[in-house]
């Protein structure tokens, strides 16, 4: 079994890994169960990610209706030196549409702007598009062979090993 402090490194490895990325991989699924891949840039806030989409988008409509997803972050294949691999976190959210006058908005809409720049203005003036918060729940961390882990507990800081015999890690 690991040390506290092994996974205390390893919830820290998992979250500077994750914020070496702008964008998100998304999973979402239709009121009718079709699932639907997609990405979307994201700001972090609160221990939540949100993200800013337009209603032509599937997934849109998908958070609106089922109101889950599923985030991926995964290492570039030219970055890894196994295919079969691929350090990845996966993280399943419930999304909550924010309305314009929540303080959250602003917060999470200013962070946009720092992070992308001046094509926020154009996006923001655009009516349908609309700012989600998607609150994690549960997650998953591969960072390679025989390293996959279960993320739980409030801010996904605990840790257990996939093979049962492995344990349950927490941050000390």
């Amino acid at each position: 079994m690991k040390s506290n402090q092994d996974l205390a490194s390893l919830a820290q490895a998992y979250r500077d890994f994750i914020a070496g990325f702008k964008t998100v991989l998304m999973a979402s699924t239709s009121a009718a169960n079709q699932p639907e891949a997609s990405y979307a840039p994201y700001v972090q806030y609160n221990g939540n990610y949100f993200i800013f989409i337009s209603e032509l988008a599937l997934h849109t409509k998908n958070l609106l209706q089922t109101k889950n997803c599923s985030l991926l972050f995964i290492e570039d294949e030219d970055k890894t030196t196994n295919l079969f691999a691929r350090k990845r976190v996966s993280l399943q959210c419930s999304a909550e549409l924010v309305q314009k006058d929540a303080d959250s908005y602003a917060i999470a809409l200013a962070l946009f702007h720092e992070r992308f720049g001046k094509f926020m203005q154009l996006l923001q003036s655009l009516p349908d598009f609309h700012l989600f918060c998607l609150k994690l729940e549960a997650g998953n961390y591969v960072a390679g062979f025989g390293q996959a882990y279960t993320l739980s507990g409030n801010d996904l800081s605990e840790l257990q090993h996939r093979n049962p015999e492995a344990g349950t890690v927490r941050p000390s």
